[in-house]
């Protein structure tokens, strides 16, 4: 029989997947290889950055694709991910609603990118949406971790502004 959905563990899961979210964006930014596999990322994930480097989604693993992004956030002199507005679609904890063991979050993000040597200037900022895709491991449920983690992570560029010469070796990744 399957859990029951109360207010409390609908707050519980709001709470872990904006966490979730947002660990995202400060392991991006701290280079963090091991946070973006142990808090962020599921075994199993979708990556698509199509709207920024064109080709097609890939599916990979947590550990390849915190590996493919750390030579590239390696690249930077300087990072940040501000991730914000997040959306959170999750059922309402109504009598006899079950706990949901997926979700969608809708966020707005704006990347700042510095790099010294890039020829022509050293900053490159951008903007838009990440839609992601969430899903409960059970099994970290379990041990009373934050059981949420990205299954498919896809970003939305909406605009870009500065020298894209800062992201030529990002490009590369995952492809």
């Amino acid at each position: 029989m399957a859990a029951a959905y109360d207010t409390l563990a609908y707050l519980l899961d709001r709470a872990n997947i904006h966490d979730s979210v947002t660990r995202l964006g400060l392991n991006l930014d701290l280079g963090s290889t091991e946070g973006l596999i142990k808090d962020v990322y599921a075994p199993q994930v979708i990556i698509d950055y199509t709207s920024m480097f064109g080709g097609q989604p890939i599916e990979t693993t947590n550990e390849k694709w915190a590996a493919d992004l750390d030579p590239m956030m390696a690249s930077f002199d300087g990072k940040q991910h501000l991730i914000t507005s997040l959306v959170i679609e999750l059922p309402q904890p109504v009598q006899g609603a079950t706990k949901p063991d997926k979700c969608r979050v809708i966020a707005n993000v704006n990347g700042h990118l510095f790099r010294r040597t890039a020829r022509g200037g050293p900053m490159m900022h951008n903007g838009g949406r990440y839609i992601l895709d969430l899903v409960r491991l059970p099994e970290l449920e379990k041990k009373g971790e934050n059981p949420w983690r990205i299954a498919k992570h896809a970003t939305v560029l909406t605009w870009e502004d500065g020298n894209s010469d800062v992201m030529t070796s990002v490009s590369k990744v995952g492809h």
